[in-house]
């Protein structure tokens, strides 16, 4: 690769073969990674069911977004980026793409939970026009702390 080239990066739905991968960045990031026996569902993308978006990069699974869609909104569950991956732009990747992809859909807001520590996701989110709407306290464990509760909301 030339200096100051980008990586080759791919936007894709999750495959059954990327669940040890989702798993492992889910646990990595601290967050609600599935259990082994659920984890065949990272490929589902029924309506209601949890749909993973995954970052390739060099036929590598290095980041996820899971989501699903509740009627006119979305729920975005996890954001997670590899360790060793972060802070190239992958997150602004998955997000950008994601959206793209559900303004083909009938969505009228997106809403998602983060840490109240969580202050690059946080910054992220805000990028994107993510507005904080509310707080949770004591909603997450291991540590507990309070959960921001962020929307997005498009034009009918």
């Amino acid at each position: 690769m030339t200096p100051g080239a980008e990586p080759s990066r791919l936007f894709r739905p999750g495959r059954p073969e990327d669940a040890g991968a989702i798993r492992s960045m889910l646990t990595e990031s601290n967050l609600s990674a599935p259990a082994v026996s659920d984890a065949a569902r990272a490929a589902h993308t029924r309506i209601g069911e949890i749909i993973t978006f995954v970052c390739e990069q060099n036929h590598e699974a290095v980041g996820l977004l899971q989501w699903r869609q509740l009627g006119a909104e979305a729920e975005i569950l996890d954001l997670a980026v590899r360790r060793d991956h972060r802070r190239h732009g992958l997150a602004s990747f998955l997000l950008q793409n994601f959206l793209e992809h559900i303004s083909h859909l009938t969505i009228l807001a997106i809403f998602l939970e983060v840490r109240e520590s969580n202050s690059a996701a946080i910054a992220l989110y805000r990028k994107f026009g993510f507005q904080i709407s509310g707080r949770r306290s004591n909603y997450y464990r291991n540590p507990e702390e309070s959960a921001l509760l962020m929307n997005l909301l498009f034009q009918a």
